[in-house]
């Protein structure tokens, strides 16, 4: 393949726990002011990909208000009902394709003040076998998968709080964050609120109001927009079986092949030495070991290790969710796009206090559905 996709431009909200806006306000402020910094119109935009579910903005043909909103009233638009990192994969093949130059990626969510995350997720369990009973859904689902490492790894509840502050401290630093817990500690992680054991509150993501755009662009055109292109080298995405039951929740064989397809793609050998930083979509903490050895960025069961020699940590051989990640923020439907905007601003250089530093290759991920059960993955370069 000749051609190349870039990642020419970017912005996300400040994201809070109940937005002071509503939903059209906020997307409308957030694609006008990142216009503005590129110095760009709608009509730079051949296609615009919106992010959003049914589910969670509460009617349906959920992107159909937000059209006008970011300049794509009267022009090619479509959506995808996912995390926005696939709408950025569907957005990157359309470019592919050669019918289109550029793309706006837009993914939203008000998961912090208009729906209560877990019983929207409910409704996406199966109505015969899994959601009649309750016990089985994306936080039970989570706790056996973490019950299963920390058994089987021996990674204790105090290595799990010691990750968790690892996340939290680096959320502290991102101005996008809506998590903000300066005297958070191990004790408090230990004390807080037990959800399904071993998970406890302070280990599930911050779910908030907030939204991300990015701007994806062909090789010929790329320098039109900006002197920094991140470009995307790789891609892989793939779908592990339906029921839950029926999934080994500690191999995570699917999200291996979707890290290996996209590895291959950007001839990637070891990932564990090629890549510089990772910023993985974990909805609770206890899925970063799982998810980091599954996509081969460390040896298999080596997370209490990596948490106590700080690998994973911004000043570590492999730093990963330098941002914080979803701990510090999940508005659902944008939270994987976020990845990559995080991801594309590291390799800028235009990360704050959590810039890497020397970073030029990274890996970025996306999940949907209980236990990770749809995973894609991008490798950008600078």
């Amino acid at each position: 393949m000749n051609e190349r996709v870039a990642i020419v431009g970017y912005k996300q909200t400040k994201h809070t726990v109940d937005s002071p806006v509503a939903r059209e306000r906020m997307i409308y402020e957030l694609v006008k002011s990142l216009y503005h910094d590129m110095g760009i119109t709608k009509d730079d935009i051949d296609t615009f990909v919106l992010a959003s579910n049914d589910f969670t903005d509460g009617r349906t043909i959920s992107e159909v208000f937000m059209v006008p909103r970011i300049g794509a009233y009267m022009k090619d638009e479509t959506k995808v009902e996912a995390d926005g990192l696939n709408a950025a994969l569907y957005a990157y093949l359309r470019i592919l394709s050669g019918l289109y130059n550029t793309a706006l990626v837009i993914g939203f969510s008000m998961a912090g003040s208009e729906f209560r995350v877990p019983l929207t997720q409910a409704y996406t369990m199966d109505p015969a076998y899994e959601r009649p009973r309750g016990l089985i859904n994306f936080y039970s689902t989570a706790a056996l998968q973490a019950g299963a490492y920390m058994k089987k790894y021996r990674f204790s509840d105090e290595d799990l709080a010691q990750l968790t502050l690892k996340n939290i401290r680096n959320a502290n630093n991102n101005p996008f964050a809506a998590r903000k817990e300066p005297d958070a500690s191990v004790d408090t992680i230990l004390g807080s609120r037990p959800l399904y054991l071993p998970l406890r509150q302070a280990h599930v993501s911050t779910y908030a109001d907030g939204a991300c755009a990015v701007v994806l662009s062909s090789k010929k055109t790329a320098k039109k927009f900006t002197d920094k292109p991140v470009w995307i080298d790789g891609v892989g995405h793939v779908m592990d079986t339906y029921y839950v039951g029926d999934r080994d929740l500690l191999a995570m064989n699917h999200l291996t092949a979707a890290a290996k397809k996209a590895y291959k793609m950007a001839g990637i050998k070891n990932p564990k030495k090629e890549i510089d930083l990772a910023e993985i979509h974990t909805n609770f903490a206890s899925e970063e070991p799982v998810l980091a050895e599954a996509m081969g960025l460390f040896k298999p069961g080596s997370g209490k290790d990596v948490v106590k020699n700080g690998e994973s940590a911004i000043t570590g051989a492999l730093p990963v969710n330098p941002s914080g990640g979803p701990l510090g923020a999940n508005p659902i439907n944008a939270t994987g796009l976020i990845r990559l905007a995080e991801a594309s601003a590291q390799l800028r250089k235009e990360a704050g206090q959590n810039q890497i530093k020397g970073a030029k290759t990274a890996v970025v991920h996306a999940q949907d559905g209980p236990g990770a059960q749809l995973n894609t993955v991008f490798i950008v370069r600078r």
